[in-house]
């Protein structure tokens, strides 16, 4: 995801599904002045990813990730924001 010229900064994490158990789904902050849509984005990574790395459960483009008080990213509030948005699956 960082490759694109568009992204600024991604998360990636992994979402409950009842089927497979987990799907991966990035969170995508873009460059100021960027426009991307986040098929564009599933289909950047999927050319440089194998099949069990692909984004299946999808792309969403936020204004910002969430950071700890160190400045990293911090994975709990990640996955949390990831749940928020995700999809609902059958």
């Amino acid at each position: 995801m960082q490759e694109h010229p568009a992204v600024l900064a991604a998360g990636v994490v992994g979402i409950p599904h009842l089927e497979t158990q987990n799907l991966t789904r990035a969170l995508v902050v873009l460059k100021p002045g960027k426009r991307c849509t986040p098929e564009e984005l599933c289909t950047f990574a999927d050319k440089k990813l194998p099949y069990l790395k692909q984004l299946h459960g999808g792309v969403k483009i936020v204004d910002n990730l969430p950071v700890n008080k160190g400045g990293k990213m911090d994975r709990r509030a990640l996955k949390e924001l990831a749940l928020a948005n995700a999809i609902k699956y059958q």
